[in-house]
């Protein structure tokens, strides 16, 4: 109760900040600094909002008599975000029982993504019978409900960011974070299923501690295409911090996977992996003449590649 208040407070104190006719203020007599405390405090009161809404929901629920709502099979209890003290520390949000097309954005690449502040969370939508989810598809994502994540609310996000020539730290360009991915299980509204059985099971992975250490993610039960890119060579990768992971197709039914075939990918979905979720992937990097270290150029990592066993869904 005392949190919804303090954010009551807050929304307030927001709404009283912004002046009539806000869609007409005039920014551009402000520097570039000042633009982008606006936009930082702007963002970090987008989460807060969220949070005043999803306790509002709550509340109204119990005033009813309801009990925690209930679709696709989901039933949950709203968790209690903490608010980020400072523009270096997020807390992961609770996305269980929320509508998919609800939760983040689709970039111009086809990711699903959400903002922390400065750093960006991806989410990798896995579905119980294998189904690829068209992430520009809003009308395919309002079938689905989240039913679990991968990373509990309110584990602690990390940013560093990068710094100037000078030592001084940009407030917009982000060095390091220590969570990149989330894996958000998600059902059918309606329950139904191709009928596909498939191992589609959610592995708490390890929360990097800096950015010399990653830990393999679990590529189990993923559609294929809704995990790691294409390179430029032709080559399916996915990234781990500055480092970057060959993701090797191997099929069951003896097919060649060609990479930059999306539609292909989309019929198969992982069932084994050589690699076990959790195994540390450690990165050296590069330095320079005076023994510098640079922040991006990786010179060796412990682990390059994994080999990924894929099945054929007969429903496509």
């Amino acid at each position: 109760m005392k949190k919804a208040l303090c954010l009551m407070v807050m929304l307030a104190i927001l709404l009283a900040a912004i002046p009539a006719g806000a869609d007409e203020v005039n920014v551009t007599g402000l520097s570039d600094t000042q633009l982008q405390q606006l936009i930082d405090r702007i963002e970090e009161r987008i989460l807060e909002l969220q949070q005043l809404a999803e306790a509002a929901k709550t509340e109204q629920a119990k005033r009813k008599g309801e009990t925690p709502a209930e679709s696709g099979g989901v039933q949950h209890t709203p968790v209690t975000i903490k608010s980020s003290p400072n523009k270096y520390t997020w807390y992961i949000q609770d996305y269980v029982g929320r509508n998919a097309a609800s939760i983040g954005y689709t970039s111009l690449g086809g990711d699903r993504l959400e903002r922390y502040g400065a750093g960006v969370l991806k989410f990798i939508f896995v579905t119980e019978d294998g189904t690829y989810l068209d992430y520009e598809n809003e009308n395919m994502l309002k079938q689905y409900v989240v039913a679990e994540q991968s990373l509990k609310p309110n584990t602690e996000m990390k940013l560093t960011f990068q710094k100037d020539s000078k030592g001084k730290e940009y407030d917009n360009l982000v060095d390091y974070q220590n969570i990149e991915t989330i894996d958000l299980l998600v059902r059918r509204l309606d329950g139904k299923t191709s009928g596909e059985k498939v191992k589609a099971e959610i592995v708490a992975i390890k929360v990097s501690p800096d950015k010399y250490t990653w830990y393999m993610r679990n590529y189990v039960g993923r559609n294929v295409a809704a995990i790691g890119y294409t390179s430029l060579g032709g080559k399916r990768m996915d990234a781990y911090g500055e480092g970057y992971i060959r993701l090797n197709l191997i099929a069951d039914d003896g097919a060649y996977i060609d990479p930059s075939n999306f539609e292909q990918l989309k019929q198969y979905v992982v069932t084994r992996q050589d690699v076990a979720p959790n195994t540390a992937i450690r990165l050296t990097f590069m330095k320079d003449s005076k023994g510098k270290e640079y922040s991006n150029l990786v010179q060796s990592q412990s682990c390059e590649s994994i080999t990924l066993y894929v099945h054929k869904l007969k429903s496509l």
